[in-house]
């Protein structure tokens, strides 16, 4: 078994909560505060490799925390989303499955909640359809099934026909005014792109008197 010995321990400038060691062979291990207390080091130590890989494993945990930390300090994050970052960050699989439970356990990652705020938003402030809705929340990869409760939930409260006729009385349209063929087609458009199905749109303009 390979032993290297500790030349130099610093505290890190760039991160207070994080020690340097320095090795003989001119290897260098940075630990966290918390690993360091654990398992208090001093010059002249000597470390195996296995040691140092438990230093390391833990060093990279606890980066990987961090960083799901300020990620969520954001604002909130899907579970797929918030694993997606971490892989962009260089974190493996174990690393990442460990911060995702541990978050869970916490209850800083949920799915549920993050998928009622995000739709709340998308629906309250922008008055998107579903078509629209859905593209958006597919992004985040909540379970389908979950997906489809929250939105079946939201357009209960905020009922489709409602939303539409909101566009149409902030585009100044009348009713019972049948609209000529370059203005109808300028609002069938903007009511696709807003994400809204045909069957609803043609609803409305019927109880509009606008077709």
């Amino acid at each position: 078994m390979i032993n290297h010995k500790i030349v130099k321990i610093k505290r890190s400038k760039k991160y207070s909560d994080r020690f340097i060691i320095y090795f003989e062979n001119k290897s260098v291990l940075r630990v966290s505060e918390d690993a360091f207390v654990l398992k208090p080091m001093k010059v002249g130590d000597l470390l195996s490799d296995s040691d140092i890989k438990e230093l390391d494993d833990k060093m990279n945990l606890h980066e990987a925390k961090e960083a799901a930390y300020r990620l969520l300090s954001y604002r909130m994050r899907s579970i797929a989303e918030l694993s997606k970052r971490l892989i962009e960050k260089g974190f493996n699989d174990v690393e990442i499955e460990f911060v995702v439970n541990h978050l869970i356990e916490l209850n800083y990652l949920n799915d549920e909640d993050f998928g009622k705020a995000f739709i709340l938003e998308k629906v309250k402030s922008k008055k998107i359809g579903p078509v629209a809705l859905r593209f958006e929340l597919v992004q985040h990869k909540l379970p389908s099934e979950l997906s489809n409760m929250l939105i079946e939930k939201i357009y209960d409260e905020f009922p489709i026909n409602k939303l539409i006729s909101f566009h149409l009385d902030k585009r100044k349209i009348i009713k019972n005014t049948i609209l000529n063929k370059k203005d109808q087609n300028r609002l069938n458009n903007f009511l696709k792109r807003k994400g809204f199905y045909w069957d609803s749109i043609v609803s409305v303009y019927s109880e509009w008197g606008i077709l």
